[in-house]
């Protein structure tokens, strides 16, 4: 852990000497106090998340998960379908339609290579979320 740029005392946050939102890309280590002084009132995590989600959807940007089968586009506001994902789901889907298990299909997807987006296998679980979620969808 840092130390605080400002007190010395055990740094939490890393904060932006300039905005991001103004290009700002610096930060210095600051601690919980300092870091609520730098903005002037007194903040934790909760209270900075909930600013850089409102900040976020203030300038238009997404908030929120990625739906499986697409991507945030270069605008960081509109989604794009994900190709890979794309043919992912529609595999899941022609397996189940042929009547194999969930635990089957995820067997067959970590034979083929495919991963989640955080690079572990497919488990039984997130295969029923596809197939549940794809029947919502059609309904």
């Amino acid at each position: 852990m840092n130390s605080c740029f400002e007190c010395g005392g055990e740094a939490h946050h890393d904060h932006h000497v300039v905005p991001r939102s103004r290009g700002g890309t610096k930060t210095v280590p600051l601690c919980e106090d300092c870091h609520g002084k730098a903005h002037e009132r007194r903040m934790n995590t909760r209270a900075l998340v909930r600013d850089a989600l409102q900040s976020r959807k203030e300038r238009g940007m997404r908030t929120g998960g990625i739906p499986r089968g697409y991507a945030v586009g270069h605008d960081s506001k509109t989604l794009v379908e994900d190709d890979r994902e794309q043919l992912l789901i529609s595999k899941v889907l022609a397996f189940r339609a042929a009547g194999m298990t969930l635990r089957g299909i995820a067997e067959v997807l970590e034979e083929q290579g495919y991963k989640t987006r955080k690079g572990k296998p497919y488990s039984f679980v997130a295969i029923s979320e596809i197939c549940r979620k794809a029947k919502k969808t059609a309904a």
